[in-house]
């Protein structure tokens, strides 16, 4: 793990009130730190502020830079694990996040179901 980094902190780039509310309740179940951010552009700042290990992205509401959040992360000094979850019909838009370098790619119903492992395989509890 990067010195520095906030082992249980998570930043989710999203903007689905209901997916936010699953993921912010199933974090705190967790005993898990999450930051959630609206924008691609807010994400260079809150990976300098929080030092996130996992960062969370939906690609089909970050908007039309989703994938260039992956190129950011990949590029930043904390280097926070990438998972990106879109809808299963979007193969164009799943593929060039895996292109990007996204650590995962996940169909929006795995991750919904995989989210409680997902958390605590990148991230400890604070």
């Amino acid at each position: 793990m990067t010195e520095g980094r906030a082992a249980g902190t998570v930043v989710a780039i999203l903007n689905d009130l209901i997916f936010e509310t699953k993921i912010r309740s199933t974090a705190q179940t967790l005993g898990i730190e999450i930051t959630v951010i609206r924008s691609v552009a807010a994400l260079s700042g809150e990976l300098d502020r929080v030092r996130p290990s996992l960062l969370l992205l939906d690609l089909n509401t970050a908007g039309p830079d989703a994938v260039s959040a992956i190129v950011t992360a990949h590029s930043h000094p904390t280097r926070p694990y990438a998972i990106a979850y879109v809808s299963h019909v979007d193969q164009d838009l799943a593929q060039q996040a895996k292109d990007a370098g996204a650590d995962q790619v996940l169909p929006r119903s795995r991750f919904n179901a995989d989210l409680p492992r997902i958390l605590q395989t990148h991230c400890t509890p604070a």
